[in-house]
């Protein structure tokens, strides 16, 4: 069949009043309207989360493993983000509120607690592909980890999940100055350090930036992400769960609760540290040290 007989039939398939794309086009239809995506999520409806999901697992991953890496704190970032959203459309009146506190959740560490070991740890942000074309997408990632805080976070609201510095300012509740000033910095520096690492002018920083947008989650991440939504929507129905951990067994669970197990088990020890009387500890030489 030749390209015009199949566009052809494409049309007259159409004409009968039949989807010539069949369910995917149904799905990419309704992903392009995302108040009417996040407003399926509000009434539990999987299939919902499942396409809003596909639409944005990619700057969402990016967003975070840019600022936090792909080790287990990243991982746990991202999990916990995708669980916010599930768990928001509970309570959210409207899907402008829904995603304002996606956003919001986005914007803030998910704990403070682990900050010291995560700025230690190296981050591999591209794929190993990647980094051995010696691209300058690759340089520009990695000038941008030594950014502040806020210019990443600010940076990445616009270049990655694509929303004004009005926007932003509005998401937490700052001045636009303040955004715009941190964007423009951010930039600013970006452009520079490229510069003196040898990158060629004619290579704008958004050009560069769109190159570096390939990566995508792991698909191990996406199956985990889409399996655990039926059980995110039970633990916040049961009653008085909030504020309360429930333990997992060993070996279950996805990483989340991990995380979130691990979380408690950090503050219920610096409670009891808090708390304790302090005890005078024996120093002992080991058998090196005599």
């Amino acid at each position: 069949m030749t390209a015009w007989q199949r566009i052809l039939q494409l049309a007259a398939t159409y004409l009968k009043g039949d989807n010539p794309c069949g369910v995917y086009a149904q799905v990419r239809s309704r992903r392009f309207d995302t108040d009417a995506v996040l407003e399926k999520i509000m009434h539990h409806d999987k299939e919902g989360f499942a396409s809003f999901y596909e639409r944005y697992r990619g700057r969402v991953y990016r967003f975070i493993v840019r600022q936090h890496g792909t080790g287990e704190y990243g991982k746990a970032a991202y999990y916990s983000a995708w669980r916010h959203l599930v768990v928001a459309g509970l309570t959210s009146r409207t899907a402008k509120d829904l995603k304002l506190s996606f956003y919001q959740y986005l914007g803030q560490p998910v704990s403070s607690l682990m900050t010291t070991k995560r700025d230690q740890r190296p981050s591999n942000y591209l794929p190993r592909d990647i980094e051995q074309d010696g691209n300058w997408s690759l340089v520009l990632i990695d000038h941008f980890k030594r950014l502040n805080d806020d210019k990443k976070r600010y940076f990445l609201f616009k270049h990655e999940i694509g929303i004004s510095e009005a926007a932003i300012a509005r998401t937490f509740e700052v001045r636009k100055q303040v955004v715009e000033s941190s964007i423009k910095e951010a930039e600013s520096e970006l452009r520079v350090k490229l510069e003196k690492s040898g990158c060629p002018k004619r290579l704008s920083l958004e050009k560069l930036y769109r190159e570096s947008r390939v990566v995508k989650p792991p698909v191990s991440w996406d199956g985990e992400i889409l399996r655990s939504f039926n059980m995110w929507l039970k633990q916040a129905d049961r009653p008085n769960s909030e504020g309360k951990i429930e333990s997992t067994p060993v070996g279950q669970g996805g990483v989340g609760e991990k995380w979130t197990s691990l979380r408690q088990q950090v503050k219920t020890k610096l409670s009891m540290l808090k708390h304790a009387k302090p005890k005078v500890r024996e120093r002992k030489l080991s058998s090196f040290h005599r």
